[in-house]
């Protein structure tokens, strides 16, 4: 489902009232992807305009933690919307159009999630992207944080400048990326004490191009190598990677062979594993119970589930 998308019922042109919006969306499908490919939508940049502005209510609070009661932190969701060409084509990929926030706090909230970690979905540039996550995040300060994302193909040369206003200026706290990271990126990381999160589409050798170099950059491989465990090697490079790397850590996102996943907590140290969902297009509901079931030591589950990326974000999260 999409908050903010209106369902194309022939005459209808403005954008509905977002509860009637939730509403209209939730009798069609409770899928986004289904919604978007069975009733069409329209993209605008007033959904943007609402999440920022405080229009609306907030369904994601819960109630206070008692105090001393670790965090639970999913590391790994997006939001905000594309501005590539085709984003408003009805039958675009999910993450090729839109990630509503409003579906993510939902979600957390019924899975015990305290906060989550947002970055924007695909677009050419960034700057404005990026910007949208922080005003998100500045509208949800308890619930989510937010990393800034970049492509080093299509800001090369300029990625330093901007990594440094939305670390400083705009309150991200990371970097996520889908492109190979080049010297200005991992010099620019290093120089603000920041942890990459690098989506190398299922080639995992390519981290060994720069880990020796930038040994004091904290690295997180997300779905433990592989999305949805298309390729199973990939979970097992990511693990001798990061036994070899101490400064690698693997998320758990979208991690479908579970034997990977129980393999990576068997075999390397608790604080190189990181929990996360890939909201909203992965359920954290369902991912956070593939930790819960193992029923791993307090303190193992714990750092996984939230102390690990805390530490690594120096504990502002």
């Amino acid at each position: 489902m999409l908050h903010g998308f209106v369902p194309n019922f022939g005459e209808a042109e403005n954008l509905l009232d977002l509860k009637e919006a939730r509403t209209v969306s939730r009798k069609i499908e409770s899928s986004r992807r289904a919604f978007l490919t069975n009733t069409g939508a329209l993209l605008t940049s007033e959904v943007v305009n609402r999440w920022a502005s405080g229009r609306q209510e907030s369904v994601g609070q819960t109630a206070p933690r008692k105090q001393g009661k670790p965090r639970v932190i999913d590391c790994h969701a997006h939001a905000g919307i594309s501005r590539e060409p085709g984003a408003k084509e009805e039958h675009s990929a999910p993450w090729d159009t839109a990630a509503d926030p409003e579906i993510i706090l939902e979600h957390a909230r019924e899975a015990g999630i305290d906060k989550t970690i947002i970055f924007p979905i695909n677009n050419t540039t960034y700057k404005e992207a990026n910007e949208e996550i922080s005003q998100i995040c500045q509208r949800y300060p308890e619930r989510f944080a937010g990393f800034a994302r970049h492509d080093a193909r299509t800001e090369c040369g300029k990625i330093r400048s901007m990594l440094i206003h939305e670390i400083h200026d705009l309150g991200l706290r990371g970097l996520k990326l889908h492109t190979q990271p080049n010297t200005e990126i991992l010099d620019a990381a290093k120089e603000l004490g920041i942890p990459i999160l690098y989506d190398s589409n299922q080639h995992v050798e390519l981290f060994e191009e720069f880990l020796s170099s930038y040994p004091t950059i904290n690295f997180i491989i997300p779905h433990m190598g592989s999305d949805q465990s298309e390729n199973w090697r990939e979970h097992l490079l990511a693990i001798d990677l990061a036994k070899r790397y101490p400064n690698v850590h693997l998320d758990t996102a979208a991690v479908v062979l579970t034997e990977y996943l129980e393999k990576a907590i068997k075999e390397l140290p608790a604080e190189q594993i990181l929990f996360a969902s890939d909201e909203p297009e992965i359920d954290c509901r369902l991912e956070i119970f593939k930790i819960r079931v193992l029923n791993l030591p307090k303190e193992k589950e714990e750092l996984i589930l939230g102390g690990n990326i805390t530490r690594l974000l120096g504990g502002r999260v």
